[in-house]
């Protein structure tokens, strides 16, 4: 094969999206290693492929991808801003670690991300990185494992915890109910069936309870999605659906250590006096706010004096005490962003996901930009923090995939759109 400028303009885009699926791969595994060198690789290879493919003659233009980027950049801005103002800055370093990939994705939707992406893509890279826990989890559980609970620490210690790998099931789930649409493989549209399942039985077997809230509405939508194109196989679902909630169901009341981790007898939960204390920290300065670093070592306090959540919270306020900064905040993504910048913080993070439900607007069937959405916001107003890598790649995630011909533009108004078979699939 001769090498033409086209040829080196094609290699620099598949190795741009290989780099971009082994970060994609890396989000169960919270801020590891993995992650880091994914990060680094992402943006070299988008640099390479940017200055290959020439993408700087297209022009600028302020498009709805655009205009996410520029909340990215926002988001990042204050932070630089109130660090300048902050009494106490001792934590400043740890949160531009973790913060620092938004000034990165912010670039790389400024400058446009490349339209090579296909949803099959990230499809098959979730089955990858799935594989990779099971096979790290399988050499990390002891030899006498004696019950699932063994299971879930010991994966919530050493690869994520279940908000994070939950949301990333769910994801997955989203993903393949796509693929089974645009594909003509019975072969692929079996896999696809198999693997919604399986991240389904995942996700219900975590103990994980905003998790469990969104497999089952990601279920539900997928079920909607390909029963009301086709009335006839609408009634026999139907009963296999609410038989599989049912014997679900059972199962987690009948099993005592489910119930406990669940804590379906015991009505006390600890994000309750979390929420309260963000509040009062809210009022304390509801127009300018904190800053990121005073905030966290204000929260750190607030949690601390806590007797409620510390005689309930064993784990959480170890990590606060150890001076884990992931530990000092409210749990509420949007209730953390109005503490540190105030009422610009609100409207930053209002103003991020209002911007995504924009790029998503009457396109894809069962908008599936959409509900990725709803998981995504859902899991960072329960359990929202300073895991902004994770926020970043599926914003990147929605974006690379809202600019995919594969997944098309059909409008959103009848039933039309539900049955629609792709040309381009």
């Amino acid at each position: 094969m001769s090498i033409t400028k086209q040829n080196i303009q094609s290699v620099c885009s598949y190795f741009h999206i290989v780099c971009t699926l082994f970060l994609f791969c890396s989000i169960p595994y919270f801020y590891s290693r993995f992650t880091q060198y994914g990060l680094i690789l992402f943006f070299s290879s988008f640099a390479i492929d940017y200055i290959a493919s020439e993408r700087w003659k297209q022009g600028f233009k302020l498009d709805n991808t655009r205009i996410v980027s520029l909340f990215l950049l926002l988001q990042i801005g204050l932070f630089f801003i109130y660090s300048l103002f902050e009494p106490d800055s001792r934590y400043f370093s740890t949160f531009l670690e973790y913060r620092a990939s938004f000034i990165g994705f912010a670039i790389v939707g400024l400058l446009g991300i490349s339209d090579k992406f296909k949803l099959r893509h990230f499809a098959y890279a979730s089955i990858v990185s799935v594989l990779a826990c099971f096979i790290a989890l399988y050499n990390l559980l002891p030899t006498n494992l004696e019950s699932l609970v063994q299971i879930r620490v010991c994966r919530a210690l050493n690869i994520g915890s279940h908000m994070t790998i939950n949301l990333f099931f769910c994801a997955g789930m989203i993903l393949f109910s796509k693929l089974i649409s645009l594909s003509k493989s019975k072969i692929e549209k079996a896999l696809g069936i198999f693997m919604i399942l399986l991240f389904y039985a995942l996700v219900m077997t975590s103990g994980g309870r905003i998790g469990m809230i969104n497999a089952n509405v990601v279920l539900v939508c997928i079920f909607l999605r390909f029963t009301i194109s086709k009335l006839k196989i609408l009634i026999p679902s139907a009963i296999v659906l609410l038989l599989a909630f049912s014997i679900g169901y059972i199962g987690i009341m009948s099993n005592e250590s489910i119930k406990k981790t669940l804590r379906l007898s015991d009505r006390t939960n600890p994000r309750e006096y979390i929420w309260q204390e963000g509040v009062n920290q809210i009022l304390d300065a509801p127009i300018i706010g904190h800053g990121a670093s005073t905030n966290a070592l204000q929260m750190k306090e607030r949690l601390l004096n806590n007797k409620e959540l510390c005689s309930i919270e064993k784990f959480l306020i170890s990590h606060i005490k150890e001076d884990h900064v992931y530990g000092m905040h409210p749990h509420n993504q949007i209730m953390q962003n109005w503490q540190e910048y105030g009422i610009l913080g609100l409207f930053t993070i209002l103003g991020l996901f209002l911007s995504l439900l924009i790029v998503s607007k009457g396109s894809l069937s069962l908008n599936l930009i959409t509900l990725i959405i709803f998981i995504q916001l859902q899991t960072e107003v329960i359990d929202g923090g300073i895991t902004t890598v994770g926020i970043c790649t599926y914003i990147f995630l929605i974006l690379a995939l809202s600019k995919s011909n594969e997944m098309g533009k059909e409008k959103i108004g009848g039933l039309k759109w539900i049955s629609r078979t792709p040309s381009n699939a």
